[in-house]
């Protein structure tokens, strides 16, 4: 088989934040050399343990893309895009949960509500009985990413970046407080701000 047999695509998804300190320090594993994050200053239970299999499949990347809900904010809605030697964090502006429902577009309502994960949501309720349509998204597209070893082996790494059970508590505790998430979740990854 040749090279461009094997490339194969694995979609991650999940409804809980990644940890930003966590996520920096895989994407630093990602054969990029523009738009690296800076991984910041981690305490012991923000080190990210990565497997060598992981850092190999890692580096057969040649794309991934996808919606990212980082624990520094409740609000803001990103968007990782990497293809070839080039990554960036963009946010897109703010997940459709936290806009009061007159402000979507009527006609986009049912479209909107298949992003979330409850279909009676509404924005009375907290994180224990719906996110919204917070989520992680991310579709990994390069050479072996359609084998099961090696999705079960970046599914299991992209799942220690999620906050663990003691740090979603603690997001929960502080969710409509954007200053205190960012202070408890600090932040490396600088993500441009788009608008249209």
């Amino acid at each position: 088989a040749s090279f461009l047999d094997s490339i194969g695509t694995f979609v991650y998804s999940a409804r809980r934040p990644f940890h930003p300190n966590r996520l920096s320090q895989l994407i630093a594993h990602l054969p990029v050399s523009r738009g690296i994050p800076k991984t910041g200053q981690e305490d012991r239970d923000q080190q990210l343990d990565i497997s060598d299999d992981a850092k190999k499949y890692l580096g057969k990347l040649l794309r991934s893309k996808g919606f990212v809900w980082l624990a520094d904010s409740n609000v803001a809605a990103n968007y990782w895009a990497h293809a070839g030697a080039s990554f960036e964090m963009q946010c897109l502006g703010s997940w459709w949960a936290t806009l009061p429902r007159e402000q979507w577009p009527v006609e986009a309502t049912a479209a909107i509500l298949s992003d979330f994960d409850n279909p009676d949501f509404n924005d009375k309720m907290d994180l224990n009985a719906s996110v919204g349509d917070r989520r992680q998204e991310l579709v990994l597209i390069g050479s072996g990413m359609g084998d099961a070893s090696v999705q079960k082996v970046l599914g299991d790494t992209l799942d220690r970046c999620l906050l663990t059970d003691e740090e979603w508590d603690a997001y929960k505790s502080c969710a409509n407080d954007e200053e205190k998430l960012n202070a408890t979740f600090g932040n490396p990854i600088r993500a441009r701000i788009v608008s249209y």
